[in-house]
């Protein structure tokens, strides 16, 4: 019965042994010249795409400036549109203007 026991052991220690999951290594391992070509080749395209996100961004900053001095400059000229028609009502009264032959007419 010893004999059986200790063999029902040695059988059960085995078992163990072949299901327990083996720890990967820790070591370095020398990678495929393909896969470290394939991870370079995305690490240049993704570096590229970040840079090139960045240039749009730039240049979106540009726009929104150069958009905002045209708006100002905008403004300034429609208020001094309105000074200048002002002006030009006190001196000639209500009418209308003809600025490509630079005449007055009337309202009637």
């Amino acid at each position: 019965m010893a004999i059986q026991k200790t063999a029902a052991k040695k059988s059960l220690q085995e078992a163990a042994k072949a299901n327990t999951i083996t720890q990967p290594s820790t070591n370095p391992v020398k990678m495929d010249k393909d896969d470290l070509t394939t991870l370079q080749s995305l690490q240049a395209e993704t570096d590229k795409l970040i840079y090139n996100l960045g240039q749009v961004w730039v240049n979106k900053e540009k726009i929104q400036s150069t958009e905002d001095t045209l708006r100002t400059r905008l403004k300034e000229i429609e208020t001094k549109e309105v000074e200048i028609g002002k002006q030009l009502s006190s001196k000639y009264g209500i009418g209308t203007v003809d600025i490509n032959t630079g005449t007055f007419t009337p309202k009637a």
